[in-house]
């Protein structure tokens, strides 16, 4: 199986994946990708009112094939 690199961009720190993982087919990306939203949000979130956290998966070319990303949006609600 071809390996797969999940890129993670929290605000403005990007942290580059150097191991990679294994996915059979574009769904298995999806899977992987979405997957692992909610546990790296749940180590930085709620850090504020607003946060994103995203996952740019890149193929062992180096050309990034999806993308999924996880957005915090909080605050009252004006009367």
């Amino acid at each position: 199986m071809p390996l797969y690199y999940f890129d993670v961009l929290d605000g403005e720190r990007f942290i580059r994946d150097e191991t990679g993982h294994e996915c059979a087919d574009v769904a298995a990306i999806r899977r992987a990708a979405i997957e692992s939203l909610p546990g790296m949000a749940s180590d930085v979130m709620p850090d504020g009112d607003r946060h994103s956290i995203a996952v740019k998966v890149r193929d062992g070319d180096g050309v990034y094939v999806y993308e999924a990303a996880l957005t915090l949006n909080a605050g009252p609600v004006d009367r």
